[in-house]
Formats: C-alpha cells, structure tokens, sequence
C-alpha cells in the first residue's frame, strides 16, 4: 500500500519493535544516519509525522472494540 523499499520495511518493522536508529544500524550493519534517512522515506510514503504515529497506526485496529 506505501510502496516501501525492502530497507525501508524492515527499518520500520524494527522501529514498531522499539529499537533506536543505532541499534537498528548495527543489526543491519549499516549507519545511523542512512536509516534514519530510510525512516523519513518510510513516514513521508506512510503520510505520517513520525514514530509515534507509525506505532498508532498500527496499535489503532488492536485495541479498537471489535463490533459484530
């Protein structure tokens, strides 16, 4: 739906995880500053301001009211 990279999806999946950007370089051996400019990439495809709308994104259809 967003388009994203395979990079850019897996800086994501590691952001929703709760891993800083460095951390997230060293499992990907990479820079800081190259995932930090994947996770830009990844909220300007998203439409979204940043990492706390990322996670809402996803955490909004968990914890809505399921209606039968």
């Amino acid at each position: 739906r967003w388009k994203l990279t395979k990079a850019e999806s897996e800086v994501g999946l590691f952001m929703l995880k709760g891993f800083s950007l460095q951390e997230i370089a060293d499992i990907r051996n990479g820079s800081e500053r190259t995932v930090r400019e994947q996770a830009r990439a990844l909220y300007r495809k998203a439409g979204l301001a940043g990492r706390t709308e990322l996670s809402a994104f996803f955490l909004e259809d968990l914890l809505l009211p399921q209606t039968n």
